[in-house]
């Protein structure tokens, strides 16, 4: 049986590990593009090969290193983890792999095919607490239109005019309804509706029940919304401390300034507050209550 376009490119030295090579070999095998790709040691899942975005988890050989490096702390004791805008819930299966005996994912993804394969993967974590929910989240609960980009889906966000009609929700609405006391970490990755998302979070955010908040900031797709200064004045006035999490972003900050106080789970992770410093059109940030922050 001849290896898929995954299998057969992760065998091969990282510099001859090409896009072409992996479409060219799709296209004459066939072959499914929905296939098992590595996420990081010991974590595999579902992901489209014909997506050049995940294409690159297979050239590249890993996932997101920057959020497995903060989940990994945050989550250490467990607790639970919100996958807001899951995709194909790699990010929450490259977690699974170590943490699936102390901590309960939730999935939030509103497009059916990916709720398929997450569902395929899912099947390969007997031991993984998980509860996907086919909806969008936003500021309200009801219906609302959602735009699908098939050729990318990470790209597909929340849209009136778009043609899935999708169930939205309020993470409020959300906690209140399965009783979840508080959220170790939320991971927010809607293509700019992350202010919305938060808005329905407005409670939990005032109570502290949202422990860390690991967010993208894309200037290009926050603009959708409103000014992308918003999103970051709406967490600092609901007592959150946006940071520099990623190493790249710390570097070019001249190095970590704080971490969470000792105790609290993340202690020692290196942060930088992003008050007063100018922000890259896109990253992914982090945060957390403004009492939770200690200077180094």
């Amino acid at each position: 049986m001849l290896p898929t376009a995954a299998a057969l490119t992760r065998r091969l030295p990282r510099p001859l590990r090409r896009h072409r090579l992996m479409t060219t070999w799709m296209r004459l095998t066939g072959e499914d593009p929905l296939q098992l790709v590595r996420i990081r040691e010991g974590a595999v899942g579902y992901a489209d090969m014909s997506d050049g975005f995940l294409r690159l988890i297979v050239i590249d050989g890993g996932y997101d290193d920057d959020f497995f490096r903060l989940a990994d702390s945050l989550l250490a004791e467990g607790g639970e983890f919100f996958d807001v805008g899951a995709n194909f819930g790699l990010l929450s299966f490259g977690l699974a792999a170590r943490l699936a005996d102390r901590v309960r994912f939730h999935l939030f993804e509103p497009i059916p095919r990916l709720q398929e394969a997450i569902a395929r993967t899912l099947a390969l974590y007997p031991a993984m607490t998980a509860r996907v929910i086919a909806a969008a989240v936003t500021d309200f609960d009801g219906v609302i239109g959602f735009d699908v980009a098939e050729e990318q889906t990470g790209r597909s966000h929340i849209d009136p005019c778009g043609a899935l009609q999708t169930r939205c929700i309020k993470l409020d609405s959300y906690l209140a309804e399965h009783g979840i006391a508080d959220i170790g970490l939320l991971k927010l990755d809607v293509e700019g509706y992350e202010l919305p998302a938060l808005r329905g979070a407005a409670t939990a955010l005032a109570a502290r029940r949202v422990k860390a908040i690991y967010f993208e900031y894309f200037e290009k797709y926050l603009v959708r919304v409103g000014p992308p200064a918003e999103l970051i004045g709406f967490l600092g006035d609901a007592g959150y401390e946006v940071c520099f999490c990623r190493r790249h972003d710390l570097a070019g900050a001249g190095g970590a300034t704080h971490t969470l106080a000792d105790g609290l789970a993340g202690h020692g992770l290196p942060l930088a507050p992003v008050r007063g410093r100018s922000l890259p059109a896109m990253t992914d940030l982090f945060a957390a209550p403004k009492e939770h922050l200690v200077a180094l």
